[in-house]
């Protein structure tokens, strides 16, 4: 069987387990158990150049997400969530199609599974393999969206108490970069190299803002990030300004601004600036690398559960080899599960 067809059998068979629901929707005991959150089918093209005018990527993706959680309790107080998804890599969650550079491949893993306490109300514990905490921070400035760890986390959201409307701490492994399989990452539970403490505050109906502590390898990095919602006064939805400072290891600073905007119900665009120092690593959004880069995207809404997005991005204004001078995507996203809800099958 290639890859196509093993892709193709896939989402006929995540379809078809989804629709096999709607017997046990009208007495409610598979939703007693299973809390499906999220489920889509992606499609991508991709276009790279680096900085000597070589394409490096010209191709179509795939990717398949599942993000589903299992109560323990009939409140939902303790569970086990997971997520599993295409993708073989830290920052990477598509699989080449097959048209385009690259061969075809399909790497299904369980990038997520951990457990989930929430024993009094805004307090919750997680222990497993997870995603990172990003505040108000994006991609851009803190970790690739794509990105996993192992290890421990508690966060607080008792504003009425503590001022702060988030508290996050997290102790764990960010690492195996190579290694998506949460099964293949489990025995780092015991290790440790990562620490990271955020805070997160809305102040009033427009502004929140976060502020984060973290350390990787012994290396200090702080981030702040605010976002505004303007459209009282400016012709934008929001801007959103975020910033990072490595103060250990080899220093230095970065920061992103975005502004949003949405032209109709169905359509909405955003756009900005952002530079990121030589030193900062690869573990950022693979879309926004080293350097000064301006970029603009839109979000169409073709149909309720079909999304249509696309990116340009363009490095300006450097004195370094940069691998994505030029990037441009178009995503196509079926919202599998809302499709599912709207027929009334789930």
């Amino acid at each position: 069987m290639t890859v196509n067809q093993r892709v193709i059998l896939f989402s006929a068979v995540s379809l078809l387990l989804a629709s096999s629901a709607p017997a046990q929707t009208t007495t409610q005991p598979v939703h007693r158990w299973v809390d499906w959150q999220s489920g889509s089918i992606d499609g991508r093209y991709r276009f790279i150049e680096n900085s000597d005018g070589k394409t490096t990527t010209d191709q179509i993706q795939h990717r398949q997400t599942l993000k589903i959680g299992f109560r323990i309790d009939e409140g939902g107080r303790y569970s086990l969530q997971s997520f599993v998804g295409t993708g073989s890599s830290f920052t990477g969650s598509w699989d080449p199609l097959g048209p385009g550079t690259g061969d075809p491949t399909w790497d299904p893993n369980v990038r997520q599974l951990f457990f989930a306490a929430r024993p009094v109300n805004g307090i919750e514990f997680h222990i497993g393999g997870f995603g990172i905490v990003r505040g108000e921070s994006t991609e851009i400035t803190s970790f690739d969206n794509d990105g996993y760890m192992t290890g421990e986390r508690i966060s607080i959201a008792r504003p009425a108490e503590l001022f702060l409307d988030e508290i996050a701490v997290t102790a764990g492994v960010l690492g195996d970069l190579s290694t998506p399989n949460v099964f293949d990452r489990m025995d780092r539970l015991d290790d440790h190299n990562y620490t990271q403490v955020l805070a997160g505050k809305r102040f009033g109906s427009r502004v929140s803002a976060s502020a984060d502590w973290t350390s990787l390898e012994g290396i200090s990095t702080l981030r702040e990030a605010v976002r505004v919602e303007t459209k009282q006064w400016l012709p934008l939805d929001a801007i959103r300004f975020e910033q990072y400072q490595r103060i250990e290891g080899h220093r230095g600073a970065g920061f992103g601004v975005t502004a949003e905007r949405a032209v109709t119900g169905r359509i909405a665009i955003d756009g900005g600036y952002t530079d990121i120092d030589p030193f900062n690593g690869a573990l950022n959004g693979d879309r926004y690398g080293p350097g000064h880069r301006v970029f603009l995207g839109a979000t169409i809404v073709a149909l309720p559960a079909l999304t249509v997005t696309t990116y340009y991005g363009v490095a300006i204004d450097h004195d370094f080899p940069v691998p994505n001078k030029h990037r441009f995507d178009v995503v196509a996203s079926w919202n599998v599960l809302r499709s599912l809800r709207g027929a009334g099958l789930w």
